[in-house]
């Protein structure tokens, strides 16, 4: 049988500008963009200070042109790159002296430098901070990361090779080094790595739960709303204790930041791992937590040397080389962070043969890439450290489960004031007409606003409407049967289904119902909604009329609603829908 793991992944040779091979580059994703700086050439054994963006989506290369007249950083290796505001942010790394021929003539660094990657140019250089304690030691192989605008520097390697156990932090609006701290763990890009998300996944029905004293602008959290004080509650309104609230995304805040997660694999023979969480604090400070004993799973991952990782949704993923006496591979694993469980990512035969070391996340597409030489030698190219950039592959994080939740269009209050108002009749001017005679009130102008393919429904009846009034009087004074220039019989005609004050929707009560609940609280938060076979028929008209949005909440529910009693039914909608990753999970 085919492989169903060989689905996730694919591989494509790059084209366009493509790196020589290098030792020591770093890699930072943007958007739909990866960025490649500085590195050492296998070649000739000379540092670069050059840049490179490959498309994530052609997967061609461009060399990025330097201006002369900007301050270039000097060319370096093991240094660390992120990303902040649309910058590039370079920090540290080895070097070769200045003014000296000799390519073994090192030192290190720990300068700051951003480059504008809106206008393509590197900013100066940041000032000296006043308070020289506050400014790191030079190292190389140190770990990094952006959180909160500021951003972290963890451990490191000095020019003689010592360990530096400290933390510094500096300030990316103020452009100043802030902090400094003892963190008393050997950490470096050899058995470590420290990533973070420009996004939080939040946990509503977590947060309702602790926070059921307080109270909002609109009532409790997690209350439902009668508007009219006086009038009984109508007889379908959905119990707010059986409201549904999914994981969404959001932007970090001072309350909810965006955590650094630092991993740490080392004694390679017999493997110790290590987990901390930072958590930046609203006054500068932050704390760290110990959740290295929270793991479990029914496997853990091997040594991985060199490791990279990253956040997505609610998962931890760190991939890198594993070396054994009778066994070489890139290995990928992913940590649930919400149960704390490890389970391996398996790409089939993608990785099964050539060179593969570097890796990042393309965090909007759910793809986790990593780049290689599918005909390398991953032993030979471990030991001279060697990067190569001639081949990608792409691999389906959604196929195991692992994606972004979609953000809320509107905030929880809103959602359960929007089902209110849809079910106590508020607003309403309009009908939908479902296949078995039953009626649902609801707002014309809503639906215009939130169902683009009703109102151009809209749009096309009163069109029509206003010229079958502007021809009636040319019928009466013309012939019963005038002829209909043929420019008038091929224009757009609106649905049939729709009159001036109501749309046969051609759906089950059922259906049509939590289809307008989602309408109105752009969200799937009751249980109707939440009903396998009404999940189905949301999917089916999630791509009928395609609404993304709905289609991204629909595939959002399924999978945290799969199971083998579900999953006949969500493989066969899912095909039907062309939603591949849902399908191969």
């Amino acid at each position: 049988m085919y492989p169903i793991s060989d689905l996730t992944a694919f591989c494509r040779k790059t084209t366009g500008d493509v790196p020589p091979k290098l030792v020591g580059a770093s890699t930072t994703v943007i958007g739909s963009k990866m960025y490649l700086y500085g590195g050492r050439l296998v070649s000739e054994r000379k540092m670069v200070s050059d840049i490179y963006q490959f498309d994530l989506e052609t997967f061609k290369w461009e060399k990025v042109p330097q201006s002369p007249d900007d301050d270039i950083p000097q060319a370096r290796y093991f240094h660390s790159a992120d990303t902040w505001r649309n910058h590039l942010i370079i920090f540290g790394g080895m070097a070769i002296k200045p003014q000296s021929d000799n390519p073994e003539d090192l030192c290190v660094l720990n300068d700051v430098r951003l480059f504008d990657l809106t206008t393509r140019h590197w900013l100066p250089g940041a000032p000296i901070s006043a308070d020289s304690s506050l400014v790191p030691n030079a190292r190389y192989a140190h770990l990094s990361s952006v959180t909160a605008d500021r951003l972290f520097i963890i451990g490191g390697q000095d020019l003689a090779n010592v360990w530096l156990d400290d933390v510094y932090i500096f300030d990316l609006v103020a452009r100043t080094w802030i902090q400094r701290r003892d963190y008393p763990r050997h950490c470096g890009t050899y058995r470590s790595v420290a990533v973070t998300s420009d996004q939080r996944v939040r946990l509503p029905q977590d947060e309702l739960r602790s926070l059921n004293q307080s109270t909002t602008r609109l009532g409790q959290p997690g209350t439902r709303f009668n508007i009219d004080k006086k009038a009984p509650p109508a007889p379908n309104v959905t119990q707010s204790e059986s409201l549904i609230y999914l994981p969404y995304s959001a932007a970090p805040t001072d309350d909810y930041p965006c955590d650094i997660f630092l991993f740490s694999n080392y004694n390679f023979t017999d493997v110790q791992r290590e987990l901390e969480v930072f958590t930046p604090l609203s006054d500068g400070d932050f704390t760290v937590s110990d959740r290295s004993s929270s793991m479990t799973g029914a496997s853990f991952p091997p040594g991985l040397r060199f490791p990279t990782g990253a956040i997505l949704g609610t998962f931890f993923i760190v991939a890198g080389t594993y070396l054994s006496q009778t066994y070489q591979s890139f290995s990928i694993w992913a940590l649930d962070l919400i149960n704390m469980t490890w389970s391996r990512i398996d790409p089939g035969s993608a990785l099964a043969s050539g060179s593969w070391f570097r890796s990042c996340l393309w965090a909007s597409a759910n793809k986790f890439v990593v780049f290689g030489n599918r005909h390398g030698n991953l032993v030979e190219d471990y030991n001279r450290r060697l990067l190569s950039w001639d081949h990608v592959t792409c691999i389906d994080l959604e196929a195991f489960g692992i994606y972004q939740p979609p953000p809320l269009q509107l905030d929880i209050p809103m959602q359960e004031l929007g089902l209110a108002a849809l079910e106590e009749g508020l607003m309403s001017d309009f009908e939908i007409i479902c296949d078995d005679g039953r009626r649902i009130k609801v707002s014309r102008r809503l639906l215009e606003e939130r169902w683009p393919w009703f109102r151009e429904q809209r749009k096309l009846f009163l069109q029509a409407a206003s010229r079958a009034l502007e021809t009636m009087p040319a019928v009466a004074s013309h012939s019963p049967n005038p002829d209909v220039p043929t420019a008038v019989r091929q224009e757009p005609r609106p649905d049939p289904r729709l009159a001036s004050r109501a749309f046969n929707l051609s759906e089950p009560y059922p259906i049509a119902l939590a289809f307008m609940q989602y309408f109105y609280s752009m969200a799937l938060i009751t249980p109707l909604q939440h009903a396998p076979a009404v999940l189905s028929q949301l999917l089916l008209l999630s791509s009928t009329y395609q609404l993304d949005h709905l289609q991204s909440l629909v595939k959002h529910a399924m999978h945290r609603a799969l199971s083998y009693a579900t999953s006949v039914g969500i493989y066969g909608v899912s095909t039907l829908c062309s939603c591949r990753s849902l399908q191969i999970r």
